[in-house]
């Protein structure tokens, strides 16, 4: 499948977690992408992002081009993480995905978007329920997944640590709880227990960006920490560092006051099989499995207080016990919470829900495979051939930009004193050619017979022919066997879903985009080029059309095979205006 994944917030690339401390969502975003490429999958990453490029087998690019990618590019499965104002873009994916990593705070912008996501992921049956009481309406697209954890680095970073007695460790967020452990709790614990040394890691208190309103309570609780006795504060680590840190430990102390959704640090800590007191309350009593280490009551009362003391306690004077429970918790979380397994499930989910609306919905699936130019899987889908239609493609609505870009290309591959004989392939009855003759007097330039003698021309250009072809491959090797070893061709396909922008482009066997024809043209540098001819919302749904070009030497190995298999991924069910549409042209 081809995954894309687009969030926003913090500053990260593909090798983030290893280079420094990163949030939560972000560093589970790395880690689900990357099992998602070892499965095999094609997986890109649109985020605020410092340095693009390729990580551990997933592209990394910056959100400011993101608006280009969705106007020419399509994908099997649109996953956006957190920030659902993504959606307002007209994304052409199969399947869209929300993974909510918060509380819902913002129901009415996540109501008007509802129409457009297909799976929402929560990561808890108290996040799905936050979800459901807010906006009744998403319930029946919620499905519960799971945090992960990268088990090997957690393996690697504590080989050969000992944990260290009475080493005490908080390493949530500031806000969830640090101000109550330092004030109520940690005074206590060590005049019972002078030993004890608490290290905080995570948030540099003073210096992280936050939001104004919690700026002052920040300020407040670095404070804390500095007039504290037997407190260490660590700030910021990279995973592996900080997982050392926390292998190490006795204990964590969590007096969890915030409504966590799951608790990526309780996860941690429990594969590292590192014993957490905390809440009983929230996510936490999901995420922590050893119902001891679990605190009742309203956090910070005195009856809380007291049980969580006694918690600690408990860990501290029977430290083998504790041991004991905190190894049947990670025997449980390293055997559910790996990113591996989790990207097995999101993976047959994702099968399965296409599946699934396929066999619901199958003139709806295919009349949006008909528009986006992909007859022969609409065909297999309805078990059927379909009525051949009638059609003359018009002129594009931007034909002038596109004979402008086709010229470009062209004058790419024929030098000042160059006089190259350019051959047009199209079913436009010779317009394409003498529209680039007009524009390139000086070049001999004709309309080409697709038939005619081998190695006839120097380039070769091919619009609206490859795609609709039964056969791409076998098409595209017809037509170089027309030009000479030296020469090239320069491919012009038409992209989207032409029928809704531009009537007359019905007879399309396949929807070839940049990665199509990089197949097709089977490792030959190329150049490309893209040419957007429209935009047309219906409803919910947008839907875009454009142009793939793509210059390359004719000399190379045999085209590449584009076959049926997974052409059907990005097929969505079409709105009922579209589909009646389509039945109304006789199109199905």
């Amino acid at each position: 499948m081809r995954i894309c994944f687009v969030t926003d917030g913090e500053e990260f690339h593909g090798a983030s977690p290893e280079e420094r401390a990163l949030g939560g969502s972000e560093t589970a975003l790395v880690q689900m992408a990357r099992a998602l490429a070892r499965r095999g999958h094609s997986v890109q990453v649109f985020c605020r992002c410092p340095a693009p490029g390729l990580y551990h087998g997933v592209i990394y690019h910056d959100r400011t081009t993101m608006t280009a990618s969705v106007l020419r590019e399509s994908w099997d499965v649109l996953i956006v993480s957190r920030f659902f104002g993504a959606f307002s873009l007209p994304f052409q994916a199969g399947l869209t995905v929300l993974w909510n990593h918060d509380i819902l705070d913002h129901s009415a912008e996540l109501a008007r978007h509802l129409q457009t996501i297909d799976i929402m992921f929560v990561l808890s049956r108290f996040h799905a329920q936050d979800y459901a009481g807010k906006l009744e309406a998403c319930a029946n697209k919620l499905v519960q997944t799971r945090n992960g954890l990268d088990l090997g680095l957690l393996e690697r970073a504590a080989a050969g640590v000992t944990r260290t007695p009475g080493r005490m460790i908080y390493a949530s967020r500031p806000e969830r709880g640090l101000k109550l452990l330092l004030e109520q709790i940690w005074p206590r614990l060590l005049r019972q227990f002078p030993h004890l040394r608490l290290t905080i890691c995570g948030y540099q208190l003073g210096n992280t960006p936050i939001h104004p309103s919690l700026q002052k309570k920040y300020i407040e609780i670095e404070r804390l920490t500095q007039k504290t006795p037997g407190v260490e504060v660590l700030g910021p680590l990279a995973k592996e560092p900080y997982y050392a840190h926390l292998a190490s430990c006795e204990c964590m102390l969590y007096p969890c006051a915030f409504p966590e959704i799951s608790c990526i640090a309780a996860l941690e800590a429990q594969a590292l099989g590192v014993p957490i007191v905390t809440s009983d309350r929230f996510a936490m009593a999901e995420t922590v499995l050893t119902p001891q280490f679990r605190v009742g009551g309203e956090p910070g009362s005195n009856g809380y207080i007291d049980q969580f003391i006694m918690a600690v306690q408990s860990v501290i004077s029977s430290p083998q016990q504790a041991a004991d429970r905190a190894a049947a918790a990670k025997a449980t979380v390293v055997s559910h919470n790996s990113w591996d397994a989790i990207a097995g499930q999101w993976e047959e989910l994702f099968f399965d829900t296409m599946a699934e609306r396929r066999v619901k919905h199958p003139m709806a699936v295919a009349a949006d495979q008909i528009i986006h130019g992909e007859r022969l899987a609409a065909s297999r889908l309805l078990q059927r051939p379909l009525p051949a239609p009638h059609e003359s493609p018009p002129p594009d609505p931007n034909e002038n930009a596109l004979i402008a870009e086709l010229t470009r290309l062209i004058d790419l591959t024929t030098g000042p004193s160059a006089t190259p004989n350019i051959g047009v392939v199209s079913i436009d009855h010779g317009r394409t050619a003498a529209a680039i003759a007009a524009a390139r007097p000086g070049l001999a330039i004709s309309s080409a017979d697709e038939h005619g003698p081998a190695a006839s021309f120097d380039l070769l250009v091919i619009r609206d022919v490859i795609e609709r072809a039964a056969e791409p491959d076998a098409k595209l090797k017809q037509m170089l066997e027309l030009c000479l070893s030296t020469g090239h061709v320069l491919l012009c396909v038409a992209s989207g879903a032409w029928p809704l922008i531009c009537p007359g482009h019905a007879s399309r066997n396949f929807d070839l985009d940049q990665d199509d024809l990089r197949e097709l043209l089977a490792g030959r540098p190329a150049v490309f080029s893209f040419v957007p001819q429209g935009l047309v919302k219906t409803g919910a749904r947008a839907y875009r059309a454009g142009r793939w070009l793509a210059l390359a030497p004719v000399d190379g190995p045999l085209p590449g095979k584009i076959t049926l298999e997974n052409r059907h991924l990005r097929a969505r069910i079409a709105p009922s205006q579209v589909e009646a549409e389509v039945l109304r042209a006789r199109l199905l």
